[in-house]
């Protein structure tokens, strides 16, 4: 995500794994970061998931992100895409959906729906997000 906007929306059957993982970051991460007009110019942002840790992902991201914001273990997850995960399940709920194509569709419309207000705020928080995990020595924050 941007302070404008979002970036590809990946659905997955099962569950995901390291390799999954990895296979949406190759086919989307510079993709979206193009799409959003951003190019190399991010931070690469992931909690510390085991699959997100994993030795080829680290090293698919020294390689492929130009930045990327190290986190201390078991520290909050500070990720602003959270909140939009968040206002994404709500909007959907309100649909009555019947099939996992609706499903689909009904996220589809309300993500392109999203408002570029919530992103903007979203990413000028993170500073304040980091600094919180500083002051609180890595507990947790209101965040």
């Amino acid at each position: 995500m941007s302070a404008s906007e979002l970036g590809n929306l990946v659905f997955i059957d099962g569950i995901m794994n390291q390799a999954l993982y990895l296979n949406i970051l190759r086919d989307n991460l510079k993709l979206s970061a193009q799409n959003l007009g951003i190019g190399n110019n991010f931070v690469f942002y992931q909690d510390n998931d085991p699959k997100h840790t994993a030795l080829n992902v680290r090293l698919y991201c020294l390689y492929n992100c130009p930045q990327n914001l190290k986190t201390p273990p078991q520290s909050p997850d500070l990720n602003p895409i959270e909140h939009i995960w968040r206002e994404l399940e709500v909007r959907v709920r309100k649909h009555d959906i019947k099939t996992k194509s609706e499903l689909k569709t009904v996220m589809m419309e309300e993500r392109m729906s999203s408002d570029t207000e919530i992103t903007e705020k979203l990413v000028k928080s993170i500073p304040k997000r980091l600094k919180a995990v500083v002051d609180t020595e890595g507990y947790s924050t209101k965040y």
